[in-house]
Order: structure tokens, then sequence, then C-alpha cells
């Protein structure tokens, strides 16, 4: 049953009583062959695929040995850059917040001077307003003394122009002491006034120039101060002599 189901694998025997090969046996024996010669062909592209890539890996790893110090001091190198920022940044924060409270410190400090120098001011206006009033006192009393040294006008047997003109040169003499002494007062307050602010001052200044206005009508007052007899026989009418009378 073998026999008769594959007869194409017996053996032929050719005339020549030698067997022959038989056609299956040789198709399969080329297709072997086709098979190992393109399986080596295969093999040989292969290989020369890998020792590219053996190749191209060796190049690598010879870069990556030639690289791979000067990548780690690079490295290396931003590591401490970092560093070096953080810590300024660092340093510049606590600046920051040094700043801050020196800043708040000189606000509160501003703020107390002001209130130092507001006061003064305060104090100052009160010391002038007292200093104006006690020398605005001491004009009136000059002022009452220099009326009590001018007494009743005195009868002189005189003509009526030499009269005037006597009485006009006598008036002037309280008037030059109240002037001179309204100087003075004057002098005395611009040296306290300009110590102050500016505005203080001209308020305080104002306040003085109201007071001498109130003064000053006092000036249209003929305070006559009677002349004596030597002055009288000297010829001095208290503005200069009499040259008239002398003739």
């Amino acid at each position: 049953m073998a026999s008769k189901s594959a007869p194409s694998l017996l053996p032929e025997i050719g005339l020549d009583g030698i067997a022959r090969e038989s056609p299956v046996i040789a198709y399969t024996e080329k297709v072997i062959e086709e098979e190992q010669l393109q399986l080596k062909r295969y093999i040989q592209e292969n290989y020369s695929k890998i020792r590219d890539v053996e190749r191209e890996l060796e190049n690598l790893t010879l870069e990556m040995k030639l690289t791979a110090g000067p990548k780690r001091a690079a490295l290396e190198h931003m590591r401490k850059k970092i560093e070096l920022a953080n810590e300024r940044l660092r340093v510049a924060k606590s600046k920051e917040e040094q700043a801050k409270k020196a800043w708040e410190e000189a606000v509160e400090v501003v703020k107390k001077e002001e209130l130092i120098k507001q006061n003064l001011c305060d104090d100052l206006n009160h010391l002038v307003r007292e200093s104006a009033s006690t020398q605005y006192s001491r004009l009136e009393e000059l002022k009452r003394r220099l009326e009590a040294l001018n007494p009743s006008r005195v009868s002189c047997h005189v003509s009526e122009g030499k009269h005037l003109q006597q009485a006009h040169s006598n008036a002037s003499a309280p008037q030059s002491a109240i002037s001179h002494a309204e100087d003075s007062i004057e002098a005395s307050l611009s040296g306290n006034i300009h110590s102050a602010s500016e505005k203080t001052d001209e308020d305080q200044f104002v306040q003085v120039r109201e007071k001498k206005r109130v003064i000053i009508p006092s000036r249209g007052k003929k305070n006559i101060i009677p002349r004596s007899k030597a002055a009288l026989d000297s010829g001095w009418t208290g503005a200069g002599f009499d040259v008239d009378e002398r003739t």
C-alpha cells in the first residue's frame, strides 16, 4: 500500500542498472539550496546592518566619552549659577523687607516730627501773641506817660501865628517818641516773628499792624508840651531855634 501510494519516491533504475535520482528529491534539494542561498544572503545583509549599528554605537559611545566631561562641567556650572541666583534672590528679598521696615519707621518719624513741629509752631504763636500783648500794653503805658507829660495848654503872650508854629514844633516831640517806641516794638516783633513759619509770621505781623493802626489815630491829638522859660529865652522850639523871635 505504501509503495502504491508514493510510487514517485521509489528510485528508478536506468538502463545501465544504476538507480536514477528521484525528480521529487532533486526538486526538494533545489528548493533547499535556494532557501539556503536566500538565508545566507539575508544573514549577510543583516550582518552588515548589525555591523553598521555596532559601528554607530561605538561612535556614539566614543562621542559620549569625549563630551561627558564638558557636559558634566556645563551642568555643574549651570547648577552653581542657579544656586547663586537663588542666594541673590534671597538677599534681595531680605533687603526689600528691611527697606520696607525702614520706610515705615521713617514715615512714623516724619509724622512725629511734623507733630512736634506743629506743637512748636503753636507754642511760638502763643508766645508771640503774649509778647505782642505785653508790648502793646507797654506801648499803651508809654502813651499814657507821654500824655501825662502834656498838661493843659498855657496861655502865652505871643502872636497867633507864632503860637501855632510853637505848638506844631512841640507836638512833634511826643510824636517822634511814639514813633521811636513803635519802631522798637516793630523791630522786636519782627525778630520774634521771623523765627516762626512764614504763614504764622504773616498772620502775627498783620495782627500787630492792626493793633498799631488802632494806636496811630492818637497821633492826631495835639499833645503840646509847654516850653520852659529858659527855652523861651534861648529861642529853642524843640525842632530848632526860633529865628523870627530872636530877630
